[in-house]
């Protein structure tokens, strides 16, 4: 509009119109649009006379013989004022680098090439077709349009297309917030039968390289050959459909380029093309909202219904361009023809024309290759699907981009036509990826805390019953500090599988949540470690006890406290604190954030699950558990081992001895199960806390019912512990079974101590002699005969104190205190006193010799040897044993006193009697 409103202006009529002759330099066939141009100039009444040289003839696309062809019209030309040319890439680099030289405007309508923009190397060409960098412009909208910020780019090797690579990314790099370029690959490509497997195996690589990267988005830039052979290998490596979208650089050609010769059929290259987007200059404006001049309509009326040179219309743009140059009067001060040429402004074929910096701003199209089936009629139509097989492709308008008044500002899209997706929706950019948190279900931990917090309230019930019902018989023959000290221990085992099952997701604020989880994190190693030491602690020292009592083959035993099975719970305690304290001052357990592989959705192949966990571990848990791993497992296999050996023993004192056995044997097959729980994937948390917890519960579950149901059926059945039980001193060893401590020197010793005991019994017979008469002579208020009753009282059991059933001993407690032990000898008759008398010598005897753990052969151990079988006498005792003299064997055997205090008090110290 701005050029005809300066013609009409200048109405003032010339004389005789200026002729100007445009040097023209083709090399394609000729324009007809060129020609129409100017005969509409011609038309218009302007005071120039515009006409081509003289030279139309056609150049070949050769660097050599366009310079030739250039320096040749110099050369005979007078005035050469301005060159237009539609010449190739490779020539007009040239041809614009000797234009520059003789300061020559050179006008291309077929150029899009960035490094002509290059104003400092070419200030005087221009050209009307939009350069790349108005494409890249155009394809970043596109990006921001549907959203896709994450892509990659292939380029072919060469200047050309390498800048348009270059600008792109500087294009998304100025965002570097929102732009994410994947990966960028460039791809050689030589020409000729030998190197063509080298091209495929380029392109194949470049492809496994994209698909592995999940690249989705790709913008592409080389030409129609490097085209084709993409694309079929696209087909066979599965790069198209709906996960990937393919971005190209149009071709300014009306030929189906797919149908090149490549390695595929035409229906793979149409399905892998298929969707695929590509941006182009318009043949001719498709923008309705500009008036167009009467002269373009014209135009349009004679040569948009012909198929000929693409650029056809932009040459036509180009003759007018040069028009309103020559009309401003410029040419004798070229040094301002760049000013004139950023004020056209005008609407022409191609649509509005204007330059900015030796480009032209003008509009690009954003088209569509849809698939669709070829009708009877000639037309396609759309959709056609993969298992159709005579599909064809078509090009569909998509958008219009195109500047605004303001030619600085990114070109806007206006939409067309819509898209045709593979799928319901646009492709992603990328595969969605759900960061996803693998906790703990809150059902789970529910559940294990449930059954957590009932065990706690029932070890806490059953430490409230071990102390209020502490001083009965039956609890206390089971030294309930160490009952106390297991019950703690389960204690810690419950709240320890509560702790296991605390994660991050259950804290609300997550600004403490890393501190909160580092305590809990070093609280389960702690309260596990301890729980386990006190715990098995405790019944280890119990079953080492037993063990200690029955394994030793001396008459002579040392006693064993409960002080000092608490000592060796204290020293087991004491070990794991210092392990423990050590471990966290060197390498403390915190909380740490890990990350499987990812895996597809199973509904949507278009998603990722990032699975992630946290973990308490530091940098050597794995050293640091495997130690304490190998000192529990030690304790545990040795306390195990002592749990077999003492299988067959049942103690009526240590009356929990074989539930402690049992429990150990629990705890034992437990923890070796749950140590293959380690085994199991690290994705798998629930499995494995869920029975790595139970485990746990089992273990201490069945430790509190084992030694703790039996106490509470016993205090339930004798509340206050007035009922006498016969509770049966059984064998170290089934009768029917070998001793495994048994040898020949132990037989021999038996047979000698056997000897021995016997002549102990006769002398004891004179020694119940001896106290009779001391009863009858003395009176029972003299000082000396209070310290023979003394004497005397120690030893007497009441007279349904002992029976014989079966062959076995059995024994009743009797908790008497000593007062009425005493009393109660005083109103006894004679006889009673003598059978109490030789009981309690009996019994004496018979505990001394059965905790010393004498193993009596066959002929012994069918003749009980009793005080009423007076056989036995000092010459029979005499005949078997050799000794040095009956004084110092007297002195040693015939002292009471000696013998019952010794062994009264280890049997209290043991537990055996109270």
């Amino acid at each position: 509009m701005f050029l005809f409103s300066s013609i009409l202006a200048d109405n003032f009529i010339y004389v005789e119109r200026q002729k100007i002759v445009l040097s023209t330099l083709f090399t394609h066939s000729c324009y007809p649009s060129i020609k129409f141009a100017l005969e509409q100039i011609q038309a218009v009444q302007m005071d120039i006379d515009l006409e081509l040289n003289k030279r139309e003839n056609v150049t070949p696309c050769d660097v050599g013989t366009s310079v030739k062809v250039l320096f040749d019209m110099i050369n005979q030309t007078t005035s050469l004022n301005v060159l237009m040319t539609d010449a190739c890439q490779a020539v007009l680099s040239y041809i614009a680098e000797a234009a520059t030289y003789f300061h020559l405007p050179v006008f291309s309508f077929t150029a899009s090439d960035l490094s002509l923009s290059a104003t400092d190397r070419y200030p005087f060409v221009y050209h009307l077709v939009p350069s790349d960098h108005a494409h890249n412009l155009v394809r970043k909208q596109l990006l921001e349009y549907f959203n896709w910020t994450r892509f990659g780019l292939i380029y072919q090797h060469g200047s050309k297309y390498t800048l348009i690579a270059n600008d792109f990314s500087d294009l998304t790099v100025m965002d570097k917030k929102q732009w994410e370029i994947n990966i960028t690959r460039g791809i050689p490509y030589r020409y000729g039968a030998e190197w063509q497997d080298d091209n495929r195996q380029n392109v194949k690589t470049l492809l496994k390289d994209f698909k592995a990267r999940d690249v989705r988005i790709i913008v592409a830039n080389f030409n129609q050959v490097i085209a084709t052979q993409m694309f079929c290998h696209a087909a066979r490596e599965h790069v198209y459909g709906s996960r990937y979208q393919w971005i190209i650089l149009g071709y300014p050609s009306l030929s189906a380029w797919w149908n090149e010769k490549s390695d595929c059929t035409e229906q793979e290259l149409i399905k892998a093309i298929n969707g695929t987007f590509q941006t182009r200059v318009p043949r001719f404006s498709i923008d309705d909202t500009e008036e167009r001049p009467e002269h373009v309509l014209k135009y349009f009326e004679h040569f948009s219904d012909l198929e000929r040179n693409y650029f056809d219309a932009y040459a036509y743009d180009t003759m007018w361009s040069l028009a309103y140059i020559y009309q401003s009067k410029v040419l004798f001060n070229q040094s301002n023809i760049r000013k004139i040429v950023d004020k056209i402004d005008f609407i022409g074929a191609t649509g509005r024309v204007r330059f900015m910096n030796s480009g032209r701003v003008g509009e690009i199209l954003v088209e569509q290759y849809v698939a669709c089936r070829m009708m009877k009629d000639g037309s396609c139509k759309i959709p056609c699907y993969e298992e159709d097989k005579n599909c064809n492709l078509t090009v569909v308008k998509l958008f219009l981009a195109k500047n605004s008044d303001s030619k600085t500002e990114p070109p806007v899209l206006y939409k067309l036509n819509p898209v045709t997706w593979h799928g319901n929706t646009p492709t992603t950019d990328r595969t969605d990826q759900i960061v996803q948190f693998e906790h703990i279900y809150l059902s789970v931990f529910l559940s294990i805390t449930i059954f957590s917090g009932i065990g706690l309230i029932i070890s806490i019930s059953l430490f409230i019953f071990n102390i209020h019902y502490r001083s009965h018989r039956y609890i206390r023959m089971s030294s309930p500090s160490l009952n106390n000290i297991i019950l703690c221990g389960c204690m810690l085992a419950y709240v320890t599988t509560i702790l296991m099952g605390v994660n991050s997701s259950l804290f609300p604020q997550k600004s403490y949540t890393n501190v909160i989880m580092n305590i809990i994190c070093a609280m389960r190693v702690w309260l596990l470690s301890i729980s386990f030491t006190l715990a098995f602690g405790s019944m280890f020292s119990k079953t080492w006890r037993v063990h200690s009592i029955f394994t030793n083959i001396h008459i002579t035993k040392k006693a064993i406290h409960d002080s000092r099975l608490l000592a060796v719970v204290g020293a087991l305690l004491c070990i794991d604190l210092f392990f423990l304290i050590f471990w966290q001052i060197f390498d403390p357990i915190h909380r740490k954030i890990m990350r499987d592989d990812p895996y597809t959705h199973e509904l949507n192949e278009d998603v990722q699950i990032q699975p992630y966990y946290e973990v308490c571990k530091g940098e050597f848990t794995s050293v640091w558990l495997l130690i304490l791993i190998l000192y529990k497992g030690l304790l545990m296999f040795f306390g195990s081992f002592l749990s077999w050996k003492t299988r067959h023993v049942t103690i009526p004192a240590l009356n929990d001895s074989r539930y402690i056995g049992l429990s150990v044997y629990i705890v034992f097959i437990c923890c070796t199960l749950g140590s293959l729980v380690t085994f199991i994937p690290s994705e798998q948390i629930q499995l494995s806390y869920l029975l790595i917890s139970m485990f746990i519960i089992i273990c201490a579950t069945s430790t509190l019912g084992f030694v703790f149901v039996p106490k509470i059926i016993e205090v339930c059945r004798d509340p206050y512990a007035r009922r006498r039980h016969q509770k049966t001193i059984g064998r170290f060893l089934h009768a029917n079974c070998r001793p495994m401590l048994l040898t020949k020197k132990h037989l021999n010793n038996a047979i000698l101590d056997n000897h021995q005991l016997n002549y102990v019994f006769a002398m004891q017979e004179q020694t119940l002699e001896r106290l009779k008469e001391q009863l009858k002579d003395c009176s029972m208020k003299n000082s000396d005969s209070v310290g023979g009753s003394y004497e005397f009282e120690r030893l007497v059991a009441r007279s349904d104190g002992i029976e014989e059933e079966d062959g076995n001993f059995t024994l009743d407690d009797d908790d008497d205190d000593e007062d009425s032990i005493i009393d109660q000898l005083m109103v006894d008759n004679g006889r009673t006193f003598q059978g109490n008398v030789a009981r309690a010598v009996s019994l004496c005897l018979f505990n001394k010799i059965h905790s010393a753990q004498i193993y009596w052969p066959e002929t012994v151990g069918s003749r009980r040897v009793s005080i009423s079988q007076p056989e036995y006498t000092e010459d029979f005792c005499l005949q078997s044993t050799v000794i040095s003299g009956s004084t110092e064997f007297e002195h040693d055997y015939d002292g009471l006193s000696n013998l019952d205090v010794n062994r009264l008090e280890q049997m209290r110290e043991t537990d055996l009697i109270y």
